[in-house]
């Protein structure tokens, strides 16, 4: 864990008010703060504040870049269309269109977090995607269409690297994976809202002469422009200018910074940081594993509305179907988010729910078509590990990481290709077939099985070097932390640093 802007060495003076004890390194790494052990109750009270004050800007900002990415599919069954004249696959287009930018902006807005600060760049992303989608309120047809989403995909493009990397240089290894799901809580969130919004938006059709659809994009747009603004104000660039922590507050968390420097971490930027993540294998692993399991994700969250329309509802009821769907899914991944923290375990979880979504899929595919109640349990199985297998392994992938340039060209890198699902998952939900997508629906089910094998792979990897590290006799490691030899390939190659499976 990094400070963003905050001082490469600090003094640091022992106090009875800071209740800091002084302590011999051990084997537990992340309770060891370089020569000290940090109060349990004082670092609880810190969690606390951070929580309350950063997550829920955070989950926020990330609501209404879902809601503003998200919503063709609820403006699909609303008319839009229809009203476009659009025909064959424009629609499967535009969506692929948004990843087609979105990919390329990714590692540059994510390298240049630190230089911009997070709350001048997030903001003017945000803005960014507000004007974007607020103009496709006013499109005429499908050129208008395609090129609106060309620019909601640059804009909205850094907003999850730069937020995942900005979390992690508040929160200890052991305390992402619980703070990154409230990312993709809100993305699920954002479809059970969505389809509420929608439901009631619609019902606007020929206010001011514009159609129900028309009114979804203003309005969203508009709630975006208000929460940049906000953003601006209340978003801590890094911990040391948090308004909200005081002085005592901002020491222990400079202590907590203790851990990071262990392994050698850099605040600097320096290419090499960037050419140790592309030599790293778990960093190709990761992204691998990334984009699979986002082809499921990316088609849920976009096609929903489209696939239980599909199963013979209508239009109105479909918006309102969608809504238990994404509750469902938000609640089971806070739960095993958590978790996962508490047991510092990420494989552990996201094996076998990658069996819980492919059968999911499998019941997609095989129940009868007039059996709705069977197939609309289908998509609750599906989602049951999709938000959850995505998040925990961008969590997994952020623990990878030691030192701040490594670790955001880790997540840029991981976010970049991973997102290229999104240039598959707007071709394969095409035509239905009786109301059935098989396209869609088998390819989900063979990207899904390939991320059970890449995680369990990636398990086995870690395992191996964490064993490795633990057969080091104390003269051998000392040989390796004297040279420096380490330093080579990251931080995370510390013969003390352990991964977490």
């Amino acid at each position: 864990m990094d400070s963003v802007y905050g001082q490469s060495t600090y003094s640091f003076k022992m106090n009875k008010e800071m209740d800091i004890k002084q302590a011999d390194l051990s084997s537990d790494h992340d309770v060891q703060m370089g020569n000290f052990v940090v109060d349990p109750i004082r670092e609880r009270k810190l969690l606390w504040k951070l929580d309350l004050c950063i997550c829920p800007l955070v989950m926020l900002i990330f609501l209404v870049a879902y809601l503003d990415r998200s919503n063709l599919g609820n403006a699909a069954v609303a008319g839009m269309p229809e009203d476009l004249g659009l025909v064959g696959n424009e629609l499967g287009n535009a969506v692929s269109l948004f990843y087609a930018t979105y990919v390329f902006f990714e590692i540059p807005f994510s390298m240049l977090l630190k230089k911009l600060r997070p709350n001048r760049l997030i903001s003017a992303l945000i803005l960014g995607f507000s004007a974007s989608i607020l103009s496709a309120g006013f499109i005429k047809n499908v050129a208008g269409l395609y090129i609106t989403r060309l620019f909601l995909g640059v804009f909205e493009s850094g907003l999850f690297p730069c937020l995942t990397v900005l979390l992690t240089t508040f929160y200890k290894r052991e305390e992402q994976a619980q703070r990154i799901s409230y990312l993709f809580v809100s993305a699920a969130l954002s479809g059970g809202f969505g389809g509420l919004l929608a439901f009631g938006l619609i019902r606007l059709d020929g206010a001011c002469g514009l159609e129900g659809w028309r009114w979804l994009f203003i309005v969203e747009g508009i709630m975006s422009a208000v929460i940049s603004i906000a953003t601006f104000f209340l978003l801590p660039n890094n911990y040391e200018t948090a308004y909200f922590l005081n002085e005592e507050e901002k020491e222990l968390m400079r202590m907590r910074m203790q851990q990071s420097a262990r392994y050698a971490d850099t605040e600097e930027f320096d290419f090499k940081e960037v050419w140790k993540t592309l030599k790293d294998p778990k960093s190709w692993l990761t992204s691998f594993n990334q984009i699979c399991v986002n082809i499921c994700s990316f088609g849920f969250s976009t096609f929903l509305p489209t696939i239980i329309r599909g199963f013979g509802f209508d239009s109105v009821k479909t918006q309102l179907l969608t809504v238990p769907v994404y509750i469902w899914a938000s609640a089971f991944y806070l739960v095993i988010a958590n978790l996962s923290d508490r047991v510092r375990m990420r494989a552990i979880f996201m094996v076998p729910l990658c069996l819980v979504t492919a059968i999911g899929y499998a019941m997609l595919l095989g129940v009868d078509v007039h059996k709705r109640g069977v197939l609309y349990f289908a998509t609750y199985v599906c989602v049951t590990g999709i938000y959850a297998v995505v998040g925990l392994g961008v969590s997994w992938n952020a623990n990878s990481h030691s030192g701040y340039y490594k670790r955001a060209m880790g997540v840029g890198l991981q976010q970049t290709i991973g997102n290229c699902a999104g240039l598959i998952a707007g071709q394969i939900y095409k035509s239905s077939i009786n109301g059935r997508y098989v396209v869609g629906h088998s390819v989900s089910l063979a990207a899904i099985c390939l991320a059970f094998c890449g995680n369990a792979s990636m398990w086995a990897l870690l395992r191996y070097h964490n064993k490795k590290r633990d057969q080091l006799s104390p003269e051998e490691r000392e040989r390796i932390v004297s040279s420096g030899s380490y330093e080579k390939k990251g931080g995370d190659f510390h013969p003390d640093f352990r991964y977490i499976l």
